[in-house]
């Protein structure tokens, strides 16, 4: 059943993102409930739906090997978890995804997401020779979690898609 409803879901959604007119030449608006931001056109479009844990629509390029993400995760957090909580865990579960992979964190700044403050982290890590980075924005609001992830082989990766759906992020309409 739970497959099932994940199935039809991610069909509509897929349906729903052939059907949106596009804004510019190369990226098109992604209305959902949980939130919304502009994506590149042409990248193959993927779901993810655990209930549990988390909501994801995600962007591969075919070129690049390039995947842009939007995500939600479903644990609402007490009100007394920030920001810096936020970044903390998500460096963490990076450590722990990556281990023994050289993970670091190369990056961690301030930026502006949805109109408010947020998180940037840029992190690196290798799968053999070949050496990857990780771009994510991430977004609290009232106990909400949201990140924008760009991920791909490093130098092949243009930030370029990332920076403008971090740009175009804002909630769905409930």
């Amino acid at each position: 059943m739970l497959r099932t409803k994940s199935l039809l879901a991610g069909l509509g959604l897929l349906a729903l993102i052939a059907a949106l007119p596009a804004y510019s030449a190369d990226a098109v608006k992604l209305h959902g409930t949980r939130f919304e931001m502009e994506v590149p056109q042409n990248w193959q479009p993927g779901y993810k739906d655990l209930d549990d844990r988390l909501l994801m629509i995600y962007f591969k390029d075919a070129k690049s090997g390039a995947t842009l993400e939007g995500v939600y995760l479903r644990k609402v957090q007490p009100a007394t978890f920030t920001l810096e909580d936020f970044k903390k865990w998500r460096i963490g579960a990076e450590d722990k995804r990556y281990e023994g992979k050289s993970h670091t964190v190369a990056k961690a700044e301030a930026i502006t997401i949805a109109g408010a403050p947020g998180n940037y982290l840029m992190t690196t890590w290798k799968e053999g020779d070949k050496e990857f980075e990780k771009h994510t924005a991430q977004y609290l609001k009232d106990g909400r979690q949201y990140m924008v992830v760009l991920s791909g082989p490093k130098g092949k990766t243009d930030k370029g898609p990332f920076d403008h759906a971090v740009k175009t992020f804002a909630l769905g309409k409930e």
